[in-house]
């Protein structure tokens, strides 16, 4: 059973009844939570015509980044014996670029995965064989980190922080 009201409550001093700083009202708690007076207004959504331009950028950019890639793996500086790769080096910082400015462009896991459905067939079918025996990304352990990182960048881009839009994107509470 409830138990009765003794009658409306007085504000305390600096509460959030009255209007001074230090108050639930003017707190980022308050805000966040939605207990405040203070009203977040919601982020706008971007047009379907943006949308499409981010995620036609980010498989242009797969195929690009792709090709490149694939003719750029034996190429470098040697130390020694041992190959610096520029392809390697273009998958680690493009793998990764890429994939996170077009998902800071959508606010979804699907657009730092989308530049995969570009790149992924082109860096398969320029590293199959064909029957003339050419052959662009032969088999070193520089073409496995090329594919492994290549495959993995994406993919962690989109699983590392939540999204703001889209099927995982879960609004904060009111």
């Amino acid at each position: 059973m409830p138990r009765p009201s003794p009658g409306p409550r007085q504000p305390t001093p600096g509460g959030p009844g009255v209007g001074g700083t230090g108050g639930l009202a003017d707190s980022v708690a308050a805000r966040v939570t939605g207990l405040g007076s203070l009203s977040v207004a919601e982020p706008k959504e971007p047009s379907r015509l943006f949308l499409g331009g981010a995620y036609a950028f980010g498989l242009l950019a797969g195929v690009i980044l792709g090709v490149y890639g694939v003719a750029a793996v034996p190429a470098g500086p040697r130390l020694g014996d041992t190959l610096l790769s520029l392809g390697l080096l273009l998958v680690v910082v493009g793998n990764v670029g890429v994939p996170m400015l077009v998902r800071w462009w959508t606010g979804t896991r699907l657009g730092a995965c989308i530049m995969l459905v570009g790149w992924t067939p082109v860096v398969l079918a320029l590293g199959s064989s064909r029957g003339e025996g050419d052959l662009m990304l032969r088999s070193s352990s520089t073409a496995y980190l090329f594919l492994a990182f290549g495959v993995l960048a994406p993919i962690l881009v989109a699983v590392v922080s939540p999204s703001r839009r889209g099927l995982t994107g879960f609004p904060l509470p009111r």
